[in-house]
């Protein structure tokens, strides 16, 4: 297993007749910690970005161990 780890799970759907029909709702943790991070969005490029701060937050904490 790996020293630093997390997961994420995304939930997405579309809502008909809406500016914005495309929704996410994203539910992410990392290893060590009791509570989850539940984000949404409301477009392909907010749903990207939600992903790419979650990976950047593993890679950080990876970086402040020292593993």
């Amino acid at each position: 297993m790996a020293d630093i780890e997390g997961t994420m799970v995304i939930r997405a759907w579309v809502e008909p007749n809406q500016d914005h029909p495309l929704r996410a709702r994203l539910i992410s943790s990392h290893s060590g910690q009791d509570t989850q991070l539940v984000q949404t969005a409301a477009d392909a490029d907010g749903i990207l970005q939600a992903v790419r701060r979650w990976l950047d937050l593993l890679e950080t904490a990876k970086s402040t161990t020292g593993s």
